[in-house]
């Protein structure tokens, strides 16, 4: 996810732990922060990550929710804003950040990105339910600054203009102001919920990078820990496998599609 949806939140604190049975025998070995516990950073950006009744939900929470488990863990988590989840990390106050992060050359420079967990796709938020490049030239358009189809998109659509957060983005759209916003598709389906605004999935059109390669999402981890990266990788590839990383997709109200995510790649 970009750095503007997670802007507008402020940061918290928040602590919780789930024990396990103490003949648990773990699937990897790997040390952690603290010793029999994953030390969770999280971003309360829903439908990504989020704290639901004491404990980490949303589709990565719940990845990582039986990550922990597998590997006999008590999950215990603290709230963050996006910049401050990738400070712990990398300061090794946190085994791993959640929250739908992208794959970008900047984080890549400073944690470890897991291996792509989901897609982020582009979706399009309106009332008359467009789903082409063709269906909004000529309609008044917006996005979040910040987002990697921005300059295409201005490019593309004549006065389209950008917005700083997503909820400032749904408000105009869901007052009319707008014909149509550009978003990703978890945040659309969660800030237009219960409103007469339909999300679909942008079709595939070269003149809109982000249909053909949309951004892919990691969780982050310390670079040092080569062994716990080893673990979660593995982790990530086995839930893909099974479907379970399309399940929790469906679960939170994503595509399922978005489980597949093609070959490991950074946006800068």
């Amino acid at each position: 996810m970009g750095m503007k949806l997670a802007a507008a939140l402020f940061a918290m604190t928040s602590l919780s732990s789930i024990a396990y049975a103490q003949d648990c025998a773990p699937k990897h070995t790997f040390e952690t922060v603290a010793s029999g516990k994953l030390t969770v950073a999280l971003t309360n950006t829903p439908p990504y990550s989020l704290e639901k009744d004491g404990a980490i939900s949303g589709i990565d929470g719940d990845l990582v929710n039986e990550f922990a488990k597998e590997n006999c863990l008590a999950v215990t988590y603290e709230i963050f804003t996006y910049p401050a989840a990738v400070s712990a990390v990398q300061s090794g106050r946190a085994d791993i950040a959640i929250g739908g992060f992208y794959r970008t050359a900047a984080r890549e420079k400073v944690v470890a990105l897991s291996s792509p967990v989901y897609l982020d796709q582009l979706a399009v938020a309106s009332k008359d339910g467009f789903d082409t490049v063709d269906q909004l030239i000529g309609k008044k358009l917006g996005t979040v600054e910040g987002y990697d189809w921005v300059l295409e998109m201005e490019e593309v659509f004549e006065g389209s203009g950008t917005y700083p957060s997503s909820l400032n983005l749904a408000q105009d759209l869901q007052a009319g102001r707008l014909d149509a916003a550009l978003e990703g598709y978890g945040a659309a389906v969660v800030l237009n919920q219960g409103k007469d605004i339909k999300v679909t999935l942008l079709k595939a059109d070269p003149r809109i990078n982000a249909t053909m390669n949309p951004s892919q999402t990691s969780f982050l981890l310390a670079k040092t820990n080569e062994a716990f990266v080893a673990a979660v990788n593995a982790t990530v590839e086995e839930q893909r496998k099974a479907g379970t990383i399309a399940k929790a997709l469906t679960t939170y109200g994503l595509h399922p599609s978005a489980a597949e995510v093609g070959e490991a790649r950074v946006i800068e």
